[in-house]
């Protein structure tokens, strides 16, 4: 089976580190962006199974980088993260969003989502 590969976008190194690690934990391949510049640069290069992208990342909103995500690849499900409550409960999210996990997060309930887009057991 082809190893899953996992792009992390969020501005908190604590929150990169710390998913990273959950997801190496379970052998899933991961990049790390601090930033729109970045996490561009690598989705243009890289084939990803998998985004994970914090909604608010310092100067620029997300809708406008799920934008020019889906501009590079159309097919890429992109998981919000998020800690605001108010975003979470809304009637359905932004579009291009497959799913909301809210800040924080316990280790396996995110594991069971991040499992579930990626086809995992």
């Amino acid at each position: 089976m082809e190893k899953k590969k996992v792009l992390i976008v969020d501005d908190e190194e604590f929150i990169r580190d710390l998913v990273y690690d959950f997801l190496e934990f379970k052998n899933i391949e991961c990049d790390k962006a601090e930033n729109r510049d970045d996490a561009l640069e690598l989705i243009s290069k890289h084939n990803y199974d998998l985004i994970l992208l914090d909604r608010n990342l310092k100067n620029f909103k997300s809708e406008n980088m799920i934008k020019k995500i889906k501009k590079i690849n159309n097919k890429i499900p992109i998981i919000m993260l998020t800690g605001e409550n108010e975003f979470y409960e809304s009637p359905f999210k932004e579009p291009g969003i497959c799913e909301v996990i809210s800040k924080p997060f316990q280790y396996d309930g995110f594991m069971n989502k991040i499992s579930s887009y990626l086809g995992l057991k």
